[in-house]
């Protein structure tokens, strides 16, 4: 009882107290005159009075309430150190914009931090309309309306340099784009499955993606399994391979002779049905496959995913790069004929990009190095000269030859995806293919999912416009029987828009607004059938590019600087440092590393560390370097990787194309009506033949000079132009003509045609007939004269080079 009333009565004195102080406060402010603020010049015993009330109040908390209390001080503290930091580097980038007058600031959107998510983000319109099953008018005209790009400062190489606003940009129009295209095809699920889900080989782009870091151990036991299992796998798949090569594995020859007559019998099945789309049995199918081997689908997941984000990453963060560059080779289809240029798929993919990469400091670039097959090009030679047709620095390189790839086109796939690894940004190599299979891209074919299983951390994808179009549920089958064949020539309408997005903007009585509605000219696809390509990569790397954000802005917020995530550290150690066991660690944002500026891309990896080939000769595409290539035909984006000595009086010419060559006579007949030579210079194509050319000795010694430095293997071939068959009597043939290495004449009867028929292989490796590797190279053309008296078809045919390759 005794210690009750002790309680109570230490109780009321400690309210006394309080009260007391209250009072000596409430008189304190009153005599300042302001009852709103207390004066600065406190006294002391102000100040020690205050210090009391607050030590008593304190006191008072419980101890998980002071506990709460001082985790919330200590994350207010953390982010404003965070806020204070960013927000210098902001003011300084402001500054550098302000000295080159450029603003590139969202000021029309508002995007806030953490996952920038806004009440007008059109992804979240998207979730509300996908449960009505359509878009209000509203959001179709933010839709339809031109997004135009914040304007790109003018930087200089090692100038541009990466901060939480643009970070912040790049995020807002990489999300506007992700919403737009989710409203455009009726809503987030129906845009995934035609864009991102239609594609061969499985991406990883939800919520449950984690990044691999391409130097992680992976120290998961489910992933060393995994990766022990793929390493297995990986190995029965070669000497699979090669039992097939061999002829060895009968009872696949059996199977196979089944196979045929089973074949047989469908083609007859189907002579009096009509055409559709084909199914074809999913080889890599998730659903049929056991645990172990789902463990293995989805680390190429994660490596296909981390290869894409990394690129992006290294493309906004890199303060050497201006240009995001997507490279494209490819045939007719790749150069859009029967179409304007404007309406090719990579027309429309850079017109798609250019705003999210603008506000990333980048400028988006897809060039489009299509040819036609009049030149006699194929995948087989083009190949070759990557880096000629187009810039060696590519981020990404496009490759589509459909109609072409009828023998082995596994081979040619193998060589470039390989050949990009040597290239400077080591690019993803993505695939367009101009049909597809209602349930598959491409994936009922071994030696494409060979393909996507054993480069999946080299980013190899593939995707197909009629599987892309399927994936959306349009009943197409049904169509088809009732005499409606979408995808037949001159067809309006996909079954879900009946012109292009750009299309929509143009007058109900535009021709051209009919013509952009064309889902395929004939073989080709038309404007509205490349808008899904275009579309489906567009989605992905945007996805790629907002992974990327989220990685690089944790690393911000974790006072982590990003440079050294994505690029390598260890080329710069001196050897020095690397004996002395130099730290390898990532430094804080506070004391960044001056050399971050000048840091470039790894290299690619020691080739012990890179799959064994499983369809090219090893000896041509196990090599540090690719091929150097001399590419006459236009256009060329690149660099010649192979020099000419001495051109004398040989002649340099191109087929001179008109504006309306290889476009459809609609479209010639609308631009035609429009007599505007701005809009002719943009249907224009941009690939014409070409070659260097001598008749007879009066043209003089042509000389090329060889990258000898880089020749590992000792192939060399030259292609002749224009055909597809021009090899054999251009050169091996052509007794007018004398080829030279080094001043020898080099043996016809020992050269063969060489990858395709326009082309002949003057030496097939170092070594071969006594040829080998000398510091300097020299392949020389000279012409002999022909008797005057001859009639010009007894006369040898003149010469005309169209490509030199040396590898």
């Amino acid at each position: 009882m005794s210690s009750e009333i002790e309680m109570r009565s230490a109780a009321q004195r400690q309210a006394r107290r309080l009260n007391e102080l209250q009072d000596k406060e409430e008189a304190s402010l009153l005599g300042s005159g302001n009852p709103q603020r207390r004066s600065a010049s406190s006294s002391p015993q102000s100040l020690s009075n205050d210090f009391v009330v607050c030590n008593t109040a304190w006191s008072r908390l419980s101890c998980p309430t002071r506990s709460i209390l001082l985790l919330v001080i200590g994350v207010l503290l953390v982010f404003a150190t965070y806020e204070f930091g960013m927000d210098n580097g902001v003011r300084e980038q402001e500054k550098e914009n302000a000295k080159h007058g450029s603003d590139y600031s969202l000021t029309s959107w508002k995007v806030f931090g953490g996952d920038g998510r806004n009440n007008d983000d059109p992804s979240n319109k998207a979730k509300a309309s996908n449960k009505a099953g359509n878009y209000s008018d509203s959001d179709r005209e933010k839709l339809m309306n031109t997004l135009f790009p914040p304007p790109l400062p003018k930087l200089e190489p090692g100038t541009k340099r990466f901060n939480k606003q643009i970070l912040i940009n790049a995020r807002g129009r990489a999300q506007f784009l992700i919403g737009s295209l989710d409203i455009y095809y009726g809503g987030r699920e129906k845009a995934q499955a035609m864009l991102v889900k239609s594609w061969q080989a499985e991406w990883q782009l939800d919520d449950d993606y984690v990044f691999l870091d391409e130097n992680e151990d992976q120290s998961n036991d489910a992933v060393d399994n995994a990766v022990a299992d793929e390493d297995a796998a990986d190995g029965e798949r070669h000497r699979r391979i090669k039992r097939n090569k061999d002829g060895q594995d009968k009872d696949d020859d059996d199977d196979d002779d089944i196979k045929k007559e089973e074949k047989k019998k469908k083609r007859k099945d189907r002579k009096n049905k009509k055409k559709g789309v084909k199914t074809r049995d999913v080889l890599n199918d998730p659903e049929n496959m056991s645990p172990e081997e789902l463990k293995i689908y989805h680390h190429h997941r994660r490596q296909r995913t981390s290869k894409l984000v990394s690129t992006m990453a290294r493309a906004v963060l890199n303060p050497h790069q201006l240009k995001f560059i997507i490279g494209t080779i490819g045939s007719s289809v790749a150069a859009g004929h029967d179409n304007c240029h404007y309406d090719s798929y990579e027309s429309q993919l850079e017109r798609t990009l250019t705003p999210v990469f603008a506000a990333a400091n980048l400028m988006a670039m897809v060039q489009n190095a299509g040819e036609g097959g009049g030149c006699g090009d194929t995948h087989q030679n083009q190949v070759y000269c990557i880096t000629h047709n187009v810039s060696p620095d590519v981020d990404i390189i496009h490759y589509s030859w459909t109609y072409f790839e009828k023998e082995t086109p596994e081979v040619q796939r193998e060589q470039l995806l390989r050949w990009a690894q040597t290239m400077e940004r080591r690019p993803m190599v993505h695939h367009l293919n101009a049909r597809g299979n209602k349930n598959t891209c491409m994936g009922g074919t071994q030696a494409n999912v060979d393909l996507a299983e054993t480069y999946a951390m080299y980013g190899y994808n593939s995707f197909c416009i009629q599987t892309g179009l399927y994936f959306g549920g349009h009943d197409y089958d049904t169509e088809n029987e009732n005499g409606i064949n979408r995808f037949g020539w001159q067809k309006q309408g996909d079954g879900y828009h009946n012109t292009t997005r750009y299309g929509e903007e143009l007058p109900d009585d535009d021709p051209r607004k009919i013509s952009l509605g064309t889902v395929y000219r004939n073989w080709h696809p038309g404007p509205l059938g490349f808008q899904i390509a275009s579309d489906a990569f567009a989605y992905v790397y945007t996805m790629g590019l907002l992974k990327a954000l989220n990685i690089i802005e944790e690393d911000m917020i974790n006072g982590v600087d990003p440079m050294d995530r994505w690029f390598n550290t260890e080329r710069r150690l001196t050897t020095e440092q690397k004996e002395k066991g130099h730290p390898q660690q990532l430094r804080s944002v506070s004391s960044p590393s001056k050399s971050s500026i000048r840091r470039q891309l790894p290299q690619l990896p020691p080739l012990v560390n890179m799959p064994e080939p499983m369809f090219c000769d090893p000896l041509y595409c196990s090599i540090p370097h690719p091929p150097s290539c001399l590419n006459y035909e236009k256009p060329t984006f690149g660099i010649p990787g192979i020099t000419v000595e001495t051109q004398s009086n040989w002649t340099i010419s191109h087929d001179p194309n008109k504006w309306n060559k290889m476009v459809g006579k609609v479209d010639i007949a609308i631009i035609k009506a429009l007599h505007d030579k701005e809009w002719e210079r943009k249907c224009a194509h941009l690939d014409a033949c070409g070659g260097v050319w001598a008749q007879d000795s009066t043209s003089g010694t042509l000389t090329y000079e060889l990258p000898s430095s880089q020749m590992t293997a000792g192939l060399v071939f030259v292609c002749g132009c224009c055909g597809k068959n021009v090899g054999e009597n251009m050169f091996l043939h052509n007794q007018n003509v004398t080829i030279k290495l080094n001043g020898r004449v080099l043996d016809k009867s020992k050269m063969d045609v060489f990858p395709n028929a326009k082309c002949i292989r003057l030496l097939k490796h170092f070594g071969e007939n006594g040829y080998e590797k000398e510091d300097t190279m020299l392949l020389s053309f000279d012409m002999a004269d022909q008797d005057p008296d001859l009639a010009y078809e007894a006369r040898a045919p003149s010469v005309k080079i169209s490509h030199v390759v040396a590898l």
